[in-house]
C-alpha cells in the first residue's frame, strides 16, 4: 500500500468524536459482526479512536489503509444507525454525513490515483 499522506478537514466539533465513537462500537461489536477482516484495519481503528489522530480540531494526516478503516466503519455504521440514532438532532446528521462523504470520497480518490476503482 501506497505511504501517501491524505488529507482531512473536519468543518464541526461533533465530527471528530463521531467517527471515534463509530470506531469504538465497531471494535465493541467486531468479534459478532466482523466489521473489519484483516488485523490492519482493526489495529488501524485502535489507533485512531484511543489515539490521537482524529483530533477535534485540526486536520487529520491519514494513510489511505486508515482511511479504508474509516470508510469500512462508516459504512457498517450507517447500515445500523436508522435502528439507533432516532433521538439525534437533524443537524447533527448533517455534520455527520458531511465528514463521512468527505472520507468516503478521499478513499475513492486515493483508490483511483493507485488504478483501483469501485462504483
Amino acid at each position: 500500500m501506497s505511504a501517501d499522506i491524505f488529507v482531512i478537514q473536519p468543518r464541526w466539533t461533533v465530527q471528530a468524536p463521531h467517527l471515534r465513537c463509530t470506531l469504538k462500537r465497531a471494535l465493541a461489536l467486531q468479534p459478532t459482526q466482523n466489521v473489519w477482516a484483516g488485523t490492519e484495519n482493526i489495529n488501524n481503528a485502535v489507533s485512531m479512536a484511543y489515539g490521537g489522530e482524529l483530533p477535534d480540531s485540526g486536520r487529520w494526516l491519514l494513510t489511505r489503509s486508515q482511511l479504508r478503516t474509516l470508510k469500512i466503519a462508516i459504512e457498517w455504521r450507517r447500515a445500523t444507525r436508522v435502528a439507533f440514532d432516532r433521538n439525534a438532532a437533524p443537524d447533527i446528521f448533517e455534520h455527520w454525513t458531511e465528514i463521512e462523504d468527505q472520507v468516503i470520497e478521499a478513499y475513492r480518490a486515493a483508490s483511483h490515483a493507485e488504478g483501483l476503482h469501485w462504483v
